[in-house]
């Protein structure tokens, strides 16, 4: 959202008549925090513009995509003049956010609970978040002890913007920790990396192959065949493992996915057993969350062997690569649709023969068949994922017939601390104009732009899309020349089914270029290929960018 000061208002110009802006607050909260904000018949959200005088507050509820409401989710958008008056204003709504007074009272259940809060960042600024090599990130995780996660994926169904995640045991470092990266968007609009159309949330509308994809799942819930949760059937001490510290590590498959992790029903599974479920999301986005549930077990997998070995030294191979160490995990599907995975069971053995596949007899409760069966898988961890993703892509053919490639959660731009922030791409990279989801109330005539006072009315606002964009800047649209290189040097090209994926690819968003140290290029279409992907350097590391 971003709206101009009228002249003369707070922020409007700055001594030296230059448009100054302060950055907009936009938090993404769950809809039950959203509906406490707006309070009974919008008691609450007219108090803190009331005390506050930030007329610009406002929940996004019923305009979101779809993405978002799937995942039961709102955003919170806060806007005023001064800083003094937003950090008054997001302080009330941080007091209906984190309200606990349903919670029974006993303050060992309060301590237990982590405090997490989502914000909303334009992507162009996720360099300048994290900072070189991650210095910024890691200050806040250590001045603060404020847990901080940039996610790598686009917000879903928002172009141009990300998450970023706060997690700590309380509300002060969380909120600490926002006004540090509120702080450093204010640095990077003074700066001109930003402007106020970086500020705007824009609908990123599906590709055409994903409408047609989405077209095949309507039809398929319509006749009650729709998506199939993807359900992990985990142990005491695993369900532990996969929340992590402070709900840090479910906090990552959230981004993904509608998460929640349930007790078991009791029969027929063990009383102390937990079931983690990612519904709401496309295949991929859950093939993603078993990667990092599987990568959580596997972690403490080689702690517990650690532990027991005499030496400290990992044994049964914990000194693995990720991807390869060995680990077990027990998937539920329904079994009422048992018949239709029976000719995907008797192919994946051959398919993965590193794979052990067990599957669990049907079971009986009082008298009636179980809702759900189990199937163990236990081999290399991104054979048990890819194994997974075959079996509910048995389920759901509508789905995209190849798994989307393993790609390293943490990279390179992990900071060495004790967090898990993580960003990609510089702090300039170029963003494609997209039609706002809320538009400027008034045109302005410079890059940097003031937030409005003005107070508005709550009509619903109309919804405007606009293409899908790539989630990263693309390269020119025409072949980029290409580098003198040593006599006999012979570059190594690829063919891709289209220029948009090679352009995505040869971008430093995809940070396979400087991860590999070799030059990338994309070409456009010929009479011979579609487009075609050319890697510079020595042999040795264009094999590694090619893997």
């Amino acid at each position: 959202l971003t709206m101009a000061d009228p002249p003369g208002s707070p922020g409007a110009e700055a001594g030296d008549g230059r448009i100054s802006m302060v950055p907009p607050c936009r938090l993404i909260v769950r809809a039950t925090a959203g509906a406490r904000v707006i309070g009974k018949q919008g008691a609450n959200i007219k108090a803190i513009r009331a005390s506050a005088g930030a007329h610009a507050v406002r929940v996004l509820q019923d305009e979101l995509p779809e993405a978002l409401k799937r995942r039961q989710e709102c955003i919170i958008m806060i806007s005023c003049g001064e800083e003094s008056t937003l950090r008054q204003a997001v302080s009330m709504v941080l007091d209906r956010v984190f309200d606990r007074s349903g919670l029974p009272d006993t303050a060992d259940r309060d301590r237990e609970r982590p405090h997490v809060l989502d914000l909303i960042v334009p992507e162009r600024a996720g360099g300048g978040i994290v900072g070189q090599g991650g210095e910024r990130i890691r200050a806040i995780i250590e001045e603060l002890g404020c847990e901080v996660q940039v996610s790598r994926e686009p917000l879903a169904g928002i172009a141009g913007h990300k998450r970023v995640k706060l997690l700590a045991k309380d509300r002060n470092p969380i909120e600490a920790a926002l006004w540090r990266l509120q702080g450093t968007l204010k640095e990077l609009v003074a700066a001109e990396v930003l402007s106020s159309e970086h500020f705007e949330l824009r609908e990123a509308l599906p590709s055409e192959a994903e409408a047609a994809m989405n077209r095949a799942k309507m039809e398929a819930e319509a006749i009650g065949k729709g998506e199939v949760p993807l359900r992990v059937l985990l142990a005491q001490g695993e369900a532990a493992t996969v929340v992590g510290k402070l709900g840090a590590n479910v906090a990552r498959l959230r981004d993904l996915a509608l998460v929640s992790i349930d007790d078991a029903e009791n029969p027929p599974f063990d009383e102390t057993e937990r079931i983690c479920s990612a519904a709401k999301a496309t295949l991929a986005q859950r093939l993603r969350a078993l990667r990092l549930i599987l990568g959580d077990l596997a972690t403490r997998n080689a702690a517990i062997a650690r532990e027991e070995s005499v030496t400290g030294e990992p044994v049964g191979g914990g000194d693995a690569a990720e991807g390869m160490r060995q680990v077990q995990v027990r998937l539920l599907f329904p079994a009422e649709r048992w018949s239709e995975l029976d000719p995907a069971l008797q192919t994946e053995q051959s398919t993965f023969p590193e794979v052990k596949i067990e599957v669990q007899e049907p079971q009986v409760v009082f008298g009636q068949p179980a809702s759900l069966r189990a199937i163990s898988l236990e081999g290399p961890e991104e054979a048990v994922a890819l194994c997974g993703w075959r079996l509910h892509r048995a389920l759901e053919p509508w789905e995209i017939a190849e798994p989307p490639p393993r790609v390293e959660e943490e990279g390179d731009e992990r900071p060495k601390g004790r967090g898990k922030g993580k960003a990609k791409g510089p702090p300039g990279a170029a963003q494609a104009p997209q039609a706002p989801l809320i538009s400027p109330a008034t045109p302005v005539q410079r890059q940097v732009e003031s937030v409005s006072t003005t107070r508005s009315p709550e009509p619903p606002v109309p919804l405007q899309s606009a293409p899908l964009q790539s989630p990263s800047p693309p390269v020119a649209q025409t072949p980029r020349p290409v580098p003198a290189m040593n006599a006999g040097a012979v570059p190594l090209k690829l063919v891709l089914r289209d220029f948009r994926t090679a352009s995505y690819l040869a971008s430093e968003a995809s940070g396979i270029a400087s991860k590999a140290q070799v030059k990338l290029f994309a070409l456009e279409a010929t009479t011979a290929a579609p487009a075609i992907l050319e890697i510079h350097g020595p042999l040795d590391r264009a094999a590694a960018a090619c893997y």
